[in-house]
């Protein structure tokens, strides 16, 4: 049967394959090729110059993307050329005169396109001389956010000849000598300079100016002079320079935002630890209306939760020092402003600390609530606070010792301060044993005389746990879920137990933080113990 098919479908194919063969063609394949100069006058990497004018002729009609910003003068020019496309030629003209013997670069970045497909000329640098030698050393490197490691894009790097005064001082008031921009990936790279040290400095430019004289500007530095390398082959493997950006934390302390957030909750959030900020009601309070402070972890934000619909209108102070003293009156009538659907007010949302349906050994079963209790009916469970703010309770009435537990809660037990209650609760889990987990063991050698904070991440990033080690030690992480998990090692060199940013006007780097070279899977009772140390350098 199989045969009298093939047969039969021979004639059909042929005489598709004739009717295909009077269609009008198509186009051919979609055009993926960049443009290429066909001509540029002067020639690239030329010397002598001394005209007002430079003209690059490509292989077909292109367009010219953001020009003014995209296109990189090094070194800068005090006054912008003009740039202009004439057909398929790029037309730059000076307007001012260029420094005698210094050797120019002109980076395109992605500035310019082909006409109809859109194909990128990536990274074309054209070079030339002003004397009688072009400068043709190098540097490369990459910029990283100092915090997560994920490259910085479109931030200018930059150079600053280390024979210049009050080096230091320079990219916080001048321009700089040398400039380019890092590419998606954080990469950047300086051609035509001379044989010279500079000082190599990176910025996230918010106004513009080519200096670092914004505090919310990114910026990133290298503590030492570096040189310049040859552009051979054989030198690449020296181009390897790792910049950490990061923005400098403002120690003042500021008052953010005081704002009635839902019905019965006020928040305050304050730029720094503000458990030394008075915040009082200096009038006389209802005894029906309840005040519960929650501060959050870095004590920088302070919920307070109140008994709704009891007074219409609070005043309160806050003061600190001479930066704030601000009186102010809350209504204490919320308005939704986004117009959502009304929603049920009587339910308290409630959690526990079960991870993957389990009670991990050693814990008691704790009941977790969105704002503070304030009332627990008579039940014939018995709970205690687990936390200061009654927003964490813990079960003292024995579920038994078995593998798997039912944990049963009518509704109406637990009453907030704002008039919520708990519905009925059901939930079965097992008690976690020793072969439903796994431990992870590694021996981390800090660099001398250096406290480190080694964390371990799971697979949402979230730090499972921590350990602080100031020498050679083996690191234990035990009764882990089954999943893949990251190990990373802050250098904490200020010894606060957390990761510092850095301050370019006071020459601290960033603390260096380290990964370890391969992500670790648990796997449910076995062990990861490796044996080679981890040595951080």
């Amino acid at each position: 049967m199989g045969k009298i098919k093939y047969i039969l479908l021979f004639p059909a194919l042929f005489l598709l394959t004739q009717c295909a063969n009077v269609v009008a063609p198509t186009g051919g394949a979609k055009d993926i090729t960049p443009p290429k100069v066909s001509e540029a006058v002067p020639a690239n990497r030329s010397t002598g110059f001394n005209g007002k004018k430079i003209e690059i002729t490509f292989d077909e009609f292109v367009t010219l993307n953001n020009a003014n910003q995209n296109v990189l003068f090094s070194p800068l020019l005090g006054v912008k050329p003009d740039i202009k496309l004439n057909g398929k030629t790029v037309v730059i003209k000076f307007k001012e005169s260029l420094q005698p013997n210094t050797t120019y670069t002109i980076d395109f970045g992605d500035a310019i396109k082909d006409l109809h497909e859109g194909n990128l000329f990536k990274d074309y640098v054209y070079s030339f001389s002003t004397g009688d030698r072009l400068d043709t050393l190098t540097l490369a490197g990459k910029v990283l956010n100092a915090d997560d490691q994920k490259p910085v894009a479109d931030c200018f790097v930059t150079l600053y000849d280390s024979e210049r005064d009050s080096l230091f001082d320079l990219p916080t008031r001048h321009a700089p000598d040398f400039i380019t921009k890092t590419d998606k990936d954080g990469m950047f790279n300086f051609h035509g300079l001379p044989g010279k040290s500079f000082l190599v400095f990176a910025l996230n430019d918010v106004n513009a100016n080519y200096y670092y004289d914004m505090p919310n500007e990114k910026v990133a530095f290298i503590d030492t002079l570096v040189n310049t390398v040859t552009d051979s082959i054989s030198n690449s493997i020296n181009q390897n320079l790792i910049l950490y950006a990061f923005t400098v934390v403002d120690t003042t302390q500021m008052l953010l935002e005081k704002k009635l957030v839902e019905d019965g909750l006020l928040r305050f959030v304050f730029r720094q630890p503000a458990r030394d900020v008075n915040i009082i009601t200096p009038s006389v309070l209802d005894e029906s209306f309840r005040i519960v402070e929650v501060w959050s972890k870095k004590s920088d934000t302070l919920w307070w939760y109140f008994t709704p619909n009891v007074m219409d209108s609070l005043r309160v102070n806050i003061q600190y020092d001479t930066l704030i003293n601000e009186s102010t009156v809350f209504s204490l009538k919320y308005k939704d402003t986004k117009q959502r659907p009304s929603k049920t007010t009587s339910t308290l949302k409630v959690s526990n600390n079960l991870r993957n349906n389990m009670l991990m050994p050693g814990e008691d079963f704790i009941l977790r609530f969105t704002e503070p209790i304030i009332e627990i009916a008579q039940n014939p469970l018995v709970f205690e606070k687990a936390d200061d703010y009654g927003m964490a309770y813990r079960l003292l009435t024995p579920l038994g010792d078995t593998a798997s537990c039912t944990f049963n809660l009518p509704d109406s037990v637990f009453f907030s301060i704002r008039g919520r209650t708990n519905d009925s609760i059901s939930v079965r889990f097992k008690n976690a044993i020793e072969k439903d987990l796994g431990n992870l063991f590694i021996t981390v050698v800090p660099p001398e005389n250096t406290q480190v904070v080694v964390q371990l991440l799971n697979s949402r990033k979230a730090v499972v746990d921590q350990k602080t080690i100031d020498s050679a030690t083996r690191v234990e992480f035990r009764q882990l879920l089954p999943e893949k998990y990251q190990v990373k090692a802050i250098l904490d060199s200020d010894r606060n137990g957390q990761w510092s940013t850095g301050n370019f006007h006071k020459r601290f780097l960033p603390e260096t933080i380290l990964e370890y070279k391969d992500v670790l899977e648990v796997k449910a009772g076995w062990d990861i113990d490796l044996d080679d140390p981890w040595e951080l350098k």
